[in-house]
């Protein structure tokens, strides 16, 4: 058996959570702070907010629509989180048949 130090420093924690819907509607991003930073949902628009160590402003809303959101808006999205958090969608994490 081989054993392999690593310190505490070098492992990876997971600074989010991907969620998807069960109807595959919407789809959230938990951030480790606690805080929904993202959702996006087809029938209600998009919200992509601060999260906890961003710097407070008059609004915790970075990009955010409301209104059915369609295929171009999830392009929009996944850039915005992209932009924002770093975060990295498939573009097959919805589908739009």
């Amino acid at each position: 058996m081989k054993h392999v130090h690593v310190e505490d420093e070098d492992i990876q924690f997971d600074r989010y959570e991907i969620v998807v819907s069960g109807s595959g509607g919407t789809v959230w991003i938990n951030g480790n702070d606690g805080l929904c930073w993202a959702r996006f949902s087809k029938r209600f628009g998009i919200d992509v907010h601060r999260s906890a160590s961003m710097q407070k402003a008059g609004t915790e809303c970075l990009y955010c629509t409301h209104g059915k959101a369609d295929v171009d808006d999830w392009t929009i999205f996944r850039a915005e989180v992209l932009r924002h958090h770093g975060v990295v969608l498939d573009a097959d994490t919805l589908s739009f048949a």
